[in-house]
């Protein structure tokens, strides 16, 4: 195995040192929010959230009657993200600061990462576009009737819409050079792992059309994908389906944080809600629609409706069951042999021409040739956003690990940050993102304060974390590196699990004793009838675990239901 290693780094030409360009940063990009002034009491349909099933219920129900979006962030365009270490603390959303860009529900045993803006998750996402295996899908834990379009392949339909809207690209070998994808096609093909190109909502291969005429350019590969990216080049919701429903009549609002939904009558309902104005001042609203649909993600969408049922709202009693965590698990090999350029430019404008970071996600590992579902798992390659570098090249390089000493310059490098980066250890490192089939029986629930929490205490005695970790360990060790699973540990201290794709809290069943909602996102009440008019279309409805990136699922079940919806 070493004798393989080192006959592929010294078949390698030595690198030149990084040069560094400058290139302008223009963008097209037209607003989509509408000043808050417009604001009617009552509209035919209300979309709470702006992530994929929210953006997707607005596009396609937008023409047909009044429809509003009404989403907690701000509107973020590109040019607008932070890239300095030093200012991501503005972009951390707290009670101090309620528009920030990074929302973290720190719990006892999970954390959970979501966005906030228009657009939603959409904007720190690393837009995989990643269909689960068809044995995802099965009887009880699916509805019947999605099962059956899924074994039959009309659910493809959905996927297919989905791809056509995002534009999603492959990475090429043929077309594109990525060093963090060579180390990672070696380190999983030594150990008899497929090496995969995913379709990513990243327009890598030249400038493209997307909604509103905007032209949009090709990724300069500058690794911030996650921290938002700021030329405009990633296929986020406010350059696709937004636009589209913007175009269609669709109203959209930012800054409006949903608190509760009280149902008036048979075929009415009330929102409450609190406008947050870019100085922190709260003004309470109360907007009434025939139609709601929430699409506010597992977090939001399961705290809005814990809090209705608070205030009256009948719903079923597995309201906040069956949360799942996707099998999430975040790891890194430090200093290894390889040198993978895996850290983002400090600067969208600054682009190092021998050093390009490249997307966020380009290639996969895929463990899924198991028989036993509970078994399968992919690990994908990442990289670290730019304003995220210097805190971790302190944290990586301060750690005890074994060093020669050529590997010690490395990490003594990171230590004093010096401005050779690319000599440095963390330039060697290769972050791995994890993704499995968890068992999906973690829970949510509101705190004295109102505040959403995780509650899954046995959740790091699922078998999918060990199964994992001990991959991406000797996918590390083939590289030469040191592992670290879950950095977390090192930056912020404790060992929880941390997941970027929370799933379930208001689960789709054939029926009100297993489910939230049915198979197109309609609420039941507690006796097992439907609310009229009142429906949950995001990641909270997804009832297990998909075992890959889940916003091509989300977003097919979304165009499913919205096609089948008949408002009155």
């Amino acid at each position: 195995m070493l004798g393989s290693l080192l006959g592929a780094l010294s078949a390698r030409p030595a690198q030149a040192e990084p040069r560094v360009k400058y290139v302008p940063v223009k963008t097209n990009y037209r607003s989509l929010a509408n000043p808050i002034s417009d604001l009617r009491d009552h509209y035919d349909v209300i979309i709470i959230g702006s992530g994929y099933g929210g953006a997707i219920s607005a596009a396609r129900l937008a023409g047909d009657g009044r429809v509003v979006v009404l989403e907690r962030g701000p509107e973020r365009p590109p040019g607008s993200f932070t890239e300095k270490f030093r200012d991501i603390r503005k972009d951390v959303l707290c009670d101090e600061n309620p528009l920030g860009l990074f929302e973290i529900h720190a719990n006892r045993e999970m954390d959970v990462i979501n966005g906030n803006g228009l657009g939603g998750t959409s904007l720190i996402n690393a837009g995989a576009l990643v269909e689960p295996d068809l044995d995802t899908f099965r009887s009880p834990e699916w509805p019947k009737a999605l099962v059956q379009e899924v074994q039959k392949g009309i659910f493809n339909i959905y996927y297919s819409r989905v791809r056509k809207m995002l534009q999603g690209h492959a990475f090429d070998p043929d077309r594109m050079d990525s060093a963090k994808v060579r180390a990672h096609a070696f380190g999983s093909q030594q150990l008899g792992a497929a090496v995969r190109y995913p379709p990513i909502a990243v327009n890598l291969y030249g400038q493209q059309d997307q909604q509103q005429n905007v032209r949009q350019p090709k990724c300069i590969e500058c690794g911030n994908c996650c921290s938002g990216c700021n030329t405009g080049a990633k296929n986020t919701l406010n350059m696709n389906y937004l636009p589209l429903a913007k175009n269609r009549g669709a109203e959209i609002y930012t800054q409006i944080e949903v608190q509760w939904i009280e149902k008036k009558s048979r075929n009415e309902y009330a929102v409450h809600c609190v406008y947050i104005s870019g100085e922190g001042h709260r003004t309470r609203k109360v907007i009434r629609a025939r139609n709601v649909i929430l699409a506010a993600g597992s977090m939001g969408s399961s705290k809005i409706l814990l809090s209705s049922r608070c205030y009256g709202l009948s719903v079923s009693s597995m309201l906040g069951r069956r949360f799942s965590g996707n099998g999430d698990v975040l790891g890194l090999s430090f200093n290894t042999a390889f040198r993978t350029n895996a850290i983002g430019f400090s600067s969208a404008s600054q682009v190092r021409t021998d050093m390009k970071a490249g997307a966020v996600i380009y290639s996969l590992a895929d463990y899924r040739n198991r028989k036993n579902l509970f078994d399968r798992f992919i690990i994908e390659e990442g990289t670290f956003p730019g304003a995220f570098t210097i805190p971790l090249r302190l944290a990586m390089g301060i750690a005890k690990f074994r060093l020669s000493i050529a590997r010690y310059l490395r990490v003594s490098r990171d230590v004093i940050l010096s401005k050779d980066i690319e000599k440095g250890a963390l330039n060697y490192s290769m972050v791995y993102l994890g993704m499995g089939h968890d068992r999906a029986n973690g829970k949510l629930q509101l705190d004295r304060k109102g505040r959403i929490r995780v509650r899954w205490p046995e959740v790091k005695h699922d078998p999918i974390y060990s199964k994992i970790d001990r991959a991406m360990r000797e996918q590390s060790r083939v590289l030469g590196g040191n592992f670290v699973m879950n950095p977390r540990t090192l930056i912020i201290n404790g060992r929880n699990l941390i997941t970027v794709h929370p799933l379930g809290g208001c689960v789709m069943a054939d029926s009100v004793k297993s489910g939230v909602v049915n198979h197109l996102g309609q609420v039941y009440q507690a006796d097992g009838s439907l609310h009229e008019g009142l429906y949950v279309l995001d990641g909270s409805i997804v009832p297990t675990a998909l075992g890959v990136n889940p916003l091509l699922t989300i977003s097919a079940l979304a165009e499913r239901a919205v096609e089948r919806m008949r408002f009155t």
